[in-house]
């Protein structure tokens, strides 16, 4: 008998669960274990076991395409990324191929729904271990965040120039909001107690990310504001925790904490850089270089979309390849640092035109839409478990999504995989077609805050 051919996805699938778990733990530093000689990187490798998987089972692939519209949409953008890059090969090669990570990496939201298809129990198996991995994140985070700017004197990475040590604060705080997540709307079997305790940490991570990153800060705010949107008594649990920073946030203040290392340009770790950021945010006049900051993005924003409407290529974009920012004179061409606006949103209307934006703005208008009609849905049938996952979903991307604002993430697989595989994650907990059968152990009622059962409303 010939083996079954979805068993390529159910080894996709285990792949990509120890990269995504790569990701969160060592961020840029894993992403990097690349062989000596070759462009490809970790999170290719994978990508490209799911291509080989998607060609060798093609109905585990084409099934939920076929069921969900909101994956051809997916679909229509990693094509017209395709259609885009094309042209530029001849040009720039390989710079164009990195450039299109800004599209190609959707493949992830692709591929998932086959691995599930073909693996019904990986859901619970990827939840299992996350769970199992919280303490060493919690563990590991503030250290590797205050070790950072040490990153320029410390080793690296076998084949690379990446330092061990590299670490975006962004990132960091992706992870803790996810940390955070699946404490308070999956808690398992932790009690309240433990989940408060563990929740320490993480609002350690949080607030060491935002001395750095602004965009950070935003966006662990408005994902956290989505995740509330879905709780119970919400208020009191915001309440909880906004008491909890200011405590903090006070005792530090008052003993004047700071990590003796500079950060990021030079932003301290202390209580009174979080302070002057969170104050930033008013659009008062920034202290130090927090205004420099915001008025050099703005300046390299409006540059390039001026020129690529100068350009006549408004609405099928500039393509892949060329460094944007050194184009209009923001950086030098040999200064491999930045070639975007500096924004993941910016640099698909400038790279895929009008057309590439209408797609992403499309797709996940859609996707939030499937996801909240998901989530009622999945609460009248009394499956609070797959529901909670849902929320986690819409809470996690919403901060992904918010922080590229200010931060071109989408660019590297560190947080691409992540959110695309999350978009993916998000379809297969709300579709109603029997490739996923759905989580196991559903709780038969929902769960408060405090980890008591409560009736449903």
């Amino acid at each position: 008998m010939p083996p079954d051919p979805g068993r390529l996805f159910v080894l996709y699938g285990r792949a990509l669960g120890i990269l995504l778990a790569g990701y969160l733990l060592f961020d840029r530093a894993f992403a990097y274990l690349h062989l000596p000689g070759s462009p490809l990187f970790v999170g290719e490798m994978v990508l490209g076991l799911g291509v080989v998987a998607a060609l060798a089972a093609t109905r585990y692939f084409v099934g939920p395409i076929r069921d969900e519209p909101v994956l051809a949409l997916v679909l229509a953008f990693a094509g017209w990324g395709l259609i885009r890059t094309v042209p530029g090969l001849g040009t720039y090669h390989l710079d164009a191929v990195r450039d299109a990570a800004l599209w190609y990496y959707s493949l992830f939201a692709l591929l998932l729904p086959a691995a599930i298809a073909s693996y019904p129990g990986l859901l619970d198996r990827w939840m299992a271990g996350l769970e199992r991995l919280t303490p060493w994140l919690l563990a590991w985070l503030p250290p590797a965040l205050v070790l950072a700017p040490l990153a320029d004197s410390a080793p690296r990475v076998p084949f690379s120039t990446v330092s061990v040590l590299s670490r975006k604060p962004g990132s960091a705080a992706v992870a803790a909001l996810l940390v955070l997540g699946l404490l308070w709307l999956l808690p398992g079997k932790r009690s309240a107690r433990s989940r408060a305790l563990l929740s320490l940490p993480a609002l350690l991570v949080i607030a060491l990310a935002a001395t750095q990153n602004r965009g950070g800060l935003l966006g662990v705010m408005a994902g956290g504001a989505v995740a509330l949107f879905f709780v119970r008594h919400p208020v009191r649990l915001a309440a909880r925790v906004v008491l909890v920073m200011v405590i903090g946030l006070g005792v530090a203040s008052l003993l004047s904490l700071k990590v003796p290392l500079a950060g990021v340009q030079g932003r301290e770790f202390s209580a009174s850089q979080l302070v002057a950021n969170v104050v930033s945010l008013s659009g008062k006049d920034s202290p130090g270089n927090l205004g420099g900051t915001v008025e050099g993005r703005e300046e390299l924003w409006t540059r390039i979309l001026d020129k690529q409407v100068s350009d006549g290529h408004l609405v099928d974009g500039s393509g892949f390849g060329q460094n944007l920012a050194a184009e209009v004179g923001v950086y030098d061409e040999g200064k491999e640092t930045l070639r975007s606006p500096h924004n993941s949103h910016l640099h698909i209307l400038a790279r895929m035109g009008v057309v590439g934006f209408s797609f992403w703005v499309a797709l996940w208008a859609v996707w939030y839409w499937r996801l909240i009609a998901g989530c009622r849905r999945l609460a009248r049938a009394g499956r609070y478990r797959t529901r909670q996952l849902a929320v986690l979903m819409m809470s996690v991307c919403t901060s992904v999504l918010v922080s590229c604002l200010f931060d071109p993430q989408l660019e590297g697989p560190q947080i691409a995989a992540v959110l695309w595989t999350m978009y993916g994650v998000g379809i297969a907990v709300t579709t109603r077609k029997p490739w996923f059968s759905g989580l196991a152990a559903e709780p038969a009622r929902p769960l408060t805050i405090t980890g008591r059962d409560e009736k449903p409303s």
